[in-house]
């Protein structure tokens, strides 16, 4: 099972590792001092003090530049200070932010590697954490470095989704069953909402749990997922009304009812859908 990640935004980038230094070049002239020629002088004395192994001269330097305007050296240079705790202190939300504003600017290999420590963020000490601790996580993450989403909340569904995925491509079934459930239970993403359900369908990364696995189809559904949410809910609705005597199939779906009513680890707290439960309990 391989999670796809079409249409999505930002948050999505490769996660793979952070590039080389980015060379910047000038020549000195005797000109006026202006902001164009204090940038010009900036990015030298920083590739100076970058090529002499003096990182934070060099972080001092590009920092001084982006006080006077934007700009895709000095922030793609920074942002590698930051990714690998060069002559400033390791920070992968200000390298992202960095390396985002590098992207803005023209540089592709910057978006990918503002992914790269997106990964790292959330995913540091992912065993010890809980998919609302994830979501909270990745919410200031948005907002750091994506402030101006018009959709804050589609980004933070989008950064855990492209997480997840990278999880369930490397075999690490547990986190990315974390990382589904925080976009799906607090982001109502309805492709993590139906990726978990499939999780649990399969016993991959979390409990084997058709009962769970039918609330977050149903879930998906709801939340826009239906295109491959919603053969998969009725099938398997169908497949119990004929394998569950009808007294059985009653008791299975009360039982849905009752998790949804009071919350569980598997399934949140639900009223809504615990009404639903007992009136397919009852059809």
């Amino acid at each position: 099972m391989e999670a796809t990640n079409e249409q999505r935004g930002h948050a999505s980038g490769d996660v793979h590792g952070h590039g080389h230094l980015h060379a910047a070049h000038s020549s000195h002239h005797d000109e006026p001092v202006t902001p164009q020629s204090a940038v010009r002088s900036l990015l030298l004395l920083g590739q100076v003090a970058l090529d002499s192994g003096d990182y934070e001269s060099a972080a001092e330097a590009f920092g001084s530049v982006l006080q006077i305007e934007p700009n895709e050296v000095a922030s793609y240079n920074l942002g590698s200070f930051y990714a690998r705790g060069l002559g400033v202190k390791r920070n992968p939300v200000e390298a992202a932010r960095l390396f985002h504003q590098a992207e803005l600017l023209g540089n592709e290999r910057a978006g990918k590697l503002c992914g790269k420590c997106m990964f790292d963020y959330i995913c540091d000490g992912m065993e010890n954490k809980e998919p609302l601790s994830l979501h909270v996580a990745m919410t200031l993450f948005v907002a750091r470095v994506y402030p101006e989403a018009t959709d804050q909340g589609g980004e933070v569904g989008n950064g855990l989704f492209a997480i997840a995925s990278t999880c369930l491509s490397r075999g690490e079934y547990s986190a990315a069953a974390k990382a589904f459930r925080a976009a799906a239970e607090f982001g109502n993403d309805g492709y993590s909402q139906y990726y978990l359900a499939e999780l649990y369908r399969a016993g991959t990364g979390v409990q084997q749990n058709n009962l769970a696995a039918l609330y977050w189809l149903d879930r998906a559904v709801d939340s826009g997922a239906a295109d491959v949410a919603l053969a998969n809910r009725d099938n398997m609705l169908a497949f119990y009304r004929k394998s569950l005597s009808t007294a059985e199939f009653k008791e299975a779906m009360e039982a849905l009812a009752a998790w949804c009513e009071e919350g569980t680890s598997d399934v949140p707290a639900d009223p809504a859908k615990a009404a639903r439960w007992r009136v397919v309990a009852c059809s």
